[in-house]
């Protein structure tokens, strides 16, 4: 009898759905939000440069790895 561990990986989905929602909440269309949901984008950062004015797709070029 093998055991599957399954906590990790529903930790990540967990992390990855969360930045998703707050991707979305900044207005980015879902496609994109994905993308920064998937990467270590700093959502701090980048919500910091979208309320000083910086146009979202700017942003995300900036502090995409």
């Amino acid at each position: 009898m093998s055991v599957v561990e399954t906590g990790p990986i529903e930790e990540i989905e967990l992390v990855f759905r969360w930045r998703l929602v707050q991707s979305l909440r900044m207005g980015y269309a879902t496609g994109l939000a994905e993308r920064i949901a998937a990467t270590g984008v700093d959502l701090h950062e980048l919500e910091h440069l979208i309320g000083r004015g910086c146009p979202r797709a700017t942003a995300y070029r900036i502090l995409r790895p």
